[in-house]
């Protein structure tokens, strides 16, 4: 074990003991045997909605099928409220919001959840659930709030570009993944005062093991290039001649990606927690690794196919929204988004598989505390 490893295994230990005694010394955040249901409220990216996954595999359905019959053995209702959506943003940027706003819309619309757009953004999916819970009589909110949230203020492909300096990338991971995580995750804190807020890791997005061809094929597609040139260009001669220098400083930034999102969530989680008399929140590192990425031989991730289909099987009608949905954004606001990108937008998130893996990253976490509390 590494003395990094070692560090975080111990700093997970300690948290899960302090939410134990937190239990013991008085009211548990998971206020179990009471009538009313446990209210699970799921808020953030494509990560926790779960981009082309069908309801059933959803790591939190997952998750609440787990805590209805497992953690509590039937004997408490499980209420889910998913406000979650792909693209989500943690606050919304300043240039969309005065688009937006111009256009004279309203921040709390909801596209469709696959459609890959920065609003609402996940501070505003908290607001709105705060609302929902207090005309439905809730006062404490939710009982657990599962939440991801930061690598689209960035965007995939700046965290990836290659020609990116890597000093750069660090800071912008402590804004968004630190700084403004915090905020968000006190945001629910101060609105779902009973509330266990689960923070849920991303993963590497790259590694050695993800095929050149692949992933070449994969970025010809997200730059829409006609499809019958591919063959010309992703070949073994002219693909290693352009493509494997920055395949090598992809891969670079993937890494300082996942180290440093990983360090700088679990940082927002302990100042939160800091915060209060007793533990509010934890992270949940990603199941995901480097020999289970994007398109290696055992990923846990969507793959894209052939004729640039991605292998969910939301796919096509995804497809068909992102087209309807994006050139009347466009229209109407100004604000534009690639439709291509939106249409693939399943390509390297979690497949069943995956979500599963996610799912019991969660419970091996929330076992220990939900242990101590008599259902």
């Amino acid at each position: 074990m590494t003395n990094q490893s070692r560090r975080e295994f111990l700093r997970q230990l300690g948290t899960i003991t302090a939410f134990v005694v937190a239990g013991r010394a008085g009211r548990s955040v998971f206020a179990a045997g009471e009538a009313s249901p446990f209210e699970v409220l799921v808020v953030g990216d494509s990560l926790v909605w779960g981009q082309g996954l069908e309801e059933k595999d959803k790591f939190y359905s997952l998750t609440a099928n787990w805590l209805r019959d497992g953690a509590f053995n039937n004997r408490r209702e499980v209420s889910v409220t998913v406000n979650a959506h792909s693209g989500s943003t943690l606050k919304f940027h300043k240039m969309e919001a005065e688009k937006y706003r111009r256009a004279g819309c309203d921040e709390t619309f909801y596209h469709k959840p696959e459609v890959n757009v920065g609003f609402p953004s996940v501070w505003k999916q908290i607001e709105v659930a705060a609302d929902r819970y207090k005309t439905a009589g809730i006062s404490g909110g939710a009982d657990l709030i599962m939440l991801t949230g930061g690598i689209t203020d960035i965007s995939v492909a700046k965290v990836l570009d290659p020609f990116g300096d890597n000093r750069k990338l660090v800071p912008q991971i402590e804004k968004y993944l630190r700084d403004d995580m915090f905020d968000v995750i006190e945001h629910a804190a101060t609105n779902n005062p009973n509330a266990l807020i689960a923070v849920v890791g991303y993963f590497p997005i790259l590694s050695p093991k993800t095929p050149g061809s692949r992933l070449f094929n994969n970025w010809l597609e997200s730059m829409s290039f006609p499809r019958a040139l591919k063959p010309i260009a992703n070949n073994g001669v002219i693909r290693p001649i352009f493509f494997s220098r920055l395949r090598k400083k992809g891969i670079s930034r993937s890494r300082i990606w996942f180290d440093q999102s990983n360090r700088c969530l679990q940082q927002a989680v302990d100042k939160l927690n800091a915060a209060y008399d007793k533990p509010r929140a934890v992270f949940i590192k990603s199941p995901i690794t480097e020999d289970t990425c994007l398109e290696t031989p055992g990923s846990l991730l969507f793959r894209m196919n052939k004729k640039g289909v991605v292998e969910d099987p939301l796919y096509r009608e995804r497809a068909a929204d992102c087209g309807r949905t994006l050139r009347e954004l466009k229209k109407t606001t100004g604000i534009d988004y690639p439709v291509r990108l939106c249409e693939i937008a399943a390509v390297g998130h979690p497949n069943p598989a995956g979500s599963q893996a996610y799912a019991e990253a969660i419970k091996t976490t929330l076992t220990p505390i939900l242990s101590k509390v008599d259902p």
